[in-house]
This record gives structure tokens, sequence and C-alpha cells, in this order.
């Protein structure tokens, strides 16, 4: 009798898998693809709103250094003086009242308006120059950096630009004010005051993907990016809905004074994966298809030879061979069952035609059952959000920011992953000392210098605000008015050693960061440095004390290895240096992600 192979049941089942596990593989890439392109816009609009919030800063600090400048000139009667005499005196008479002052006051030196000028443009590197307009004398006097001033007659063009208040020139924008004579109070002129625009370049750079606008209420660019659009027409749009609209893109907008600033992000740039993460994702599920191609195969082929021992034997039985006997592999599985209730059969049929009508037959049932369930928080967060709406919404913008800083940072806690990257964990710790900033108004600074190409470097999350919490809590002066806060990145080879040895060659060579907290408070003496290190070090800091340093060392430690963590050290002048040590052997792309 012709013997029947398991061929076809091969094939059929070799193609349920196939496509069962192309399916599943394709619906996991797609997933994973879609989940990235979330995480890459969810991250891009962060960067866009950081990059606003940046160029926004930055207008509301030239604004503060004008009105400075501006209010020092009231303090000095003498600089006031002088200023009121200049720009309504001949020249003759000006040098005139410029000796008899000297002369009658008996002065080491004369504090005219030429020094009060030149000492604002050496104090703020920002402000490019400053220009003073006699409104009696129709006269225009330049001063620049170097000390030296242009004086000229006042042009039609200048006129008009100062009548509608369009103080933008080229690679610059100013803000003006006007001079009064305290006595009379009649206005004698006005001081303009030119700030460089290249900072917004710089601020743009930094977050690469956003493009960022400046421009004044007269509709005059400060700074355009992307030179695509013409800022008559970003006017026209009344309303955030239709500026997104006509840019076809995410739309961050704020102003200071006279000055908007609008960052966007387009719509097809958004969401866009980097090539390098689409071809990774590719090929991971082509590798993975391969891989299981493989283990059906061989699953299958092994599973065929098992049937056709069986449909051999059957057929030996059929052709009248009861002493057939298959062979079990212990698998324990339907077929083992098959092959050994086959065998028994086998026995019982013959001995079933040895003593007639001699045989039983015992059959045998097994049955199997299970359970799932499934669990996902945003409470605090949203509101939070609400009660800094709420505070906008009733004009306390102060009120809003200290939310919005404090929501950000709780916002960190619950959402984002244990991973994060370093542009997120500065971006974190900025916000959180921007709280502080609001409960110590001018008593202290925050800096924060790091490379671009080290701001998607991943780094466990927190590990930065304790350490600045620390320096409020214990090291703050508060009598003083010059306190900052200074944090560095800079990166280090590291190499683990092997087999005890911690030369280089035969080590493992990994990417290692450094992050430098250095602040000018009230510092440590040098025993307690010591011996604070020597705890940090061996992972046993006293619980009451530096419980959030002890923490994070810890976490440092558990996360990249002993030789990573905590390290204090004075500093000269006075404060403390706090150092992170972590490494990382790769740099994730961005679409996580987050700016400064």
């Amino acid at each position: 009798m012709e013997v029947k192979s398991s061929k076809q049941l091969y094939n059929k089942l070799f193609y349920i898998y196939t496509l069962i596990l192309l399916c599943a593989i394709s619906a996991l890439v797609i997933y994973f693809y879609n989940s990235t392109r979330n995480r890459v816009l969810e991250q891009s609009l962060s960067y866009t709103e950081m990059m606003s919030e940046s160029a926004l800063m930055y207008l509301e600090d030239t604004s503060d250094i004008a009105e400075h400048i501006h209010e020092n000139l009231y303090k000095s009667s003498m600089e006031l003086n002088d200023v009121l005499h200049y720009m309504t005196d001949e020249p003759a008479v000006y040098q005139k009242y410029r000796l008899d002052t000297y002369i009658e006051n008996k002065l080491s030196g004369y504090k005219g308006i030429e020094k009060f000028f030149l000492d604002a443009l050496q104090a703020y590197t920002s402000l490019d120059h400053i220009t003073l307009y006699s409104y009696e004398r129709d006269e225009i006097t330049e001063y620049t950096r170097d000390g030296k001033s242009y004086r000229r007659a006042g042009d039609d063009e200048f006129k008009r630009r100062l009548e509608a208040v369009d103080l933008v020139g080229e690679d610059s924008f100013a803000y003006l004010k006007e001079i009064r004579n305290p006595a009379t109070m009649q206005v004698k002129g006005c001081m303009i005051l030119e700030f460089k625009s290249k900072r917004f370049e710089t601020i743009r750079q930094y977050y690469s993907r956003a493009e960022l606008i400046v421009y004044n209420d007269a509709g005059s660019p400060v700074y355009e990016s992307s030179g695509r659009h013409k800022i008559a027409d970003i006017m026209k749009a009344d309303n955030k809905g239709a500026l997104e609209s006509m840019l076809n893109a995410y739309v961050e907008e704020a102003w200071k004074g006279q000055y908007h600033v609008i960052g966007y992000l387009e719509k097809d740039r958004a969401a866009a994966v980097p090539w390098s993460v689409a071809v990774m994702l590719l090929a991971v599920g082509i590798a993975v298809m391969i891989l299981g191609e493989i283990f059906v195969k061989y699953h299958l082929q092994k599973l065929a030879g098992r049937l056709n021992r069986l449909l051999e034997g059957m057929t030996k039985v059929m052709d009248g061979n009861l002493d057939v006997r298959i062979p079990t592999d212990k698998n324990g599985d339907e077929l083992d069952v098959i092959a050994g209730y086959f065998n028994e059969m086998c026995v019982n049929l013959d001995e079933h035609i040895k003593k007639r009508y001699l045989a039983e037959i015992e059959q045998k049932d097994a049955e199997m059952a299970a359970l799932q369930s499934q669990i996902n928080p945003h409470f605090l967060y949203n509101t939070l959000e609400a009660i800094r709406m709420k505070a906008i919404c009733n004009g306390d913008r102060e009120v809003g920011k200290m939310l919005y800083s404090l929501a950000v940072t709780f916002r960190a806690q619950i959402k984002e992953a244990d991973i994060i990257t370093l542009a997120q964990e500065l971006h974190y710790s900025k916000k959180y000392m921007e709280l502080f900033e609001f409960r110590y108004p001018n008593q202290f600074k925050a800096m924060v210098e790091c490379p671009e190409e080290y701001l998607q470097a991943p780094i466990i999350k927190f590990v930065l605000q304790p350490v600045i919490e620390n320096y409020f809590i214990h090291g703050i002066r508060m009598k003083e008015q010059d306190n900052y806060v200074k944090i560095v990145v800079e990166k280090e080879e590291t190499y683990e050693c092997r087999d005890g040895r911690c030369l280089t060659e035969g080590c493992a060579a990994s990417t290692g960061f450094r992050i430098i907290v250095e602040d000018n408070g009230k510092g440590m003496a040098e025993d307690e440095i010591t011996a604070k290190n020597q705890e940090l070090e061996n992972d046993a800091m006293k619980k009451q004390s530096s419980i959030g340093i002890a923490n994070v060392n810890r976490r440092l430690k558990a996360v990249y290895g002993r030789e990573y963590g905590i390290h204090i050290e004075s500093r000269s002048g006075g404060g403390l240096r706090v150092i992170l040590r972590f490494k990382t052997d790769e740099v994730v792309p961005v679409v996580q992600e987050e700016g400064i």
C-alpha cells in the first residue's frame, strides 16, 4: 500500500505560522514606530516651548537692563545735569558748564555723560551701543563700546523710526527711554539702548528642529530663522489657530512690551523619526522574522518527522503487521500519547485475535483555565495645571510661572520614565531653580553650561534636584546679593578594569560624564568634606544629614557601578563643587529626549 506523508500538513502549518508571525512582527514594528513618532513629537513640542521661553527671557533681561540704566541716570544728579546740559546747551556753553562744575566741586574726576555710558556698555555685554537724541537741538550722539562718541544732526529716517517707535536695526533691537528735567518734568530728549540680536540665533541653534521669529509692534523683524515668512502676513493672523494654519506648524507665542516671540515647529517635521531609528526598527523586525522562521521551520520539521513515523506504523498495521512499535520521544505531548496508545492498541489487538474476543479498551481526558488583570496617575499634575490657568486668567502671571515650574517637576516624577535625557534633567533642574528665584528675588543667579552634543545622553532622572535643594537649605547666604549656582557638564573617558588590573590596556572603555554643581555659598570645613566623601565612597551617609545627596549617590552607584557617584570639593573663594559622575555607552536619538 502507498505510504502517505505529512507534507501537506507541514506546508499548511508553515504558511499559517508564517502569516501569524508576519502579522505580529508587523504590528509590533508599527506600534514601536508610532510610539517613537509620538515621543519625537512630544519632545519636539517641549523643545519649541523651551526655545520660546529662552528667547522671551533674553527680551526680559534686556528690558530690565534698559530700565536699570535709566533709573541709575536719575540717581546721580551730576550725571543727570550733565546729560540735560549736553542736550540743551551749545557745545561751548556745555564745555564751560563742565569746567565750572569741575572747579566748584573740586572733583578728582568728572562724572559726566561719557563715563556713565561707557560704564553701562562695559557692564552689560549684550548692550551694543547707546544713542542720545536732543529734541531741542535735533542732534544725535552715538556712544560705542570702545568709548568713542559720534555726533550728527537728526535725519528724516531717524525721526520717522523714532515717531513710529520702530527701533529695530541691523543685528540689533532697542528700547527708548525719555529724559525729563526733574524740576520742570519737561522732556528734553531720549536715550535709545540697542542690544545685540545675534543671541536669538544662538538660542535657535540650541533647539535646531524648531524655527524662531522675533518682531516688534511696527512689523520690523528682529530675527527670522527660516527667512520664508513675512512679518506682515504673521501679524494678520488674529489668533493662535489662524497662525498655526498659516504656518502649517505647532506654534508657541509670547511677548514682552513691543517685541513678540513666535516659536514654531512645522508639522511635517514635528514627528519625523530619524532615518537611523527607522532603519533600526526595520532591521530588528526583519531579524526577528528570520529567527522566528528558523524556529518555526525547525519545530515543524521535527513535528513532521514524528507524524511520518506514525503514518508508517499505521500503514504496516493495515498490511497485517501487528508487531509494529512506534518509538516515543519522551516529549509528553499528544503525539507521544498517540504513539503510546498506538503501541498499546497493537498489543491488545494481537491478544484479541489470539484469544478471540478477549479485549478491553480504556479512555482518559484532562482540562485547563487562566485569568488576567490590568492596572494605569495624573490627578496631581492636572490639578496643578488647572490652578496655573486660573492664576493666569486672574492676571497673576508670576504665580502662573511658579506653578508651571512646579508642575513640570511633578510631571517628570509622575509621567517620565526612569531613564531620561540629560537635556530633560537640566530643564527640570532649571525649572526647580526658577521657584527659588521667585522666593529669593535678586539674591542669586543660576547658570547652566552643557555642549549640545551631550544633551541626548541618557541618565536616571532627578539626580540634580536634591543637590541644588541641599544648597538652598544649607549653603545660600541670605544676607548677600551675589549668590549663584553653576551647573557644568563635561565628558570623560572611563575604563572598567578586568582581572584586577587598572591599566587601560585590556579594560573596557565607556563614555563617562561629569556634572559639576558649583556655588559660592557657606561651604564646609576641609575635615568635614573629607568625612563626607568617605561616607559617600562607602555608601554609608548618616541619615540625619544630606539625605538627598546620599540617595542620589546610592542610586548612581546602583545603576552605573561602584566607581561612579558623588564627590564633594571645596571651591576657591568659598562655596562647594559637587561632582556627579555617570556613564553611558551610547547617545539616544532625539526621540526622547530634552534643552535647557
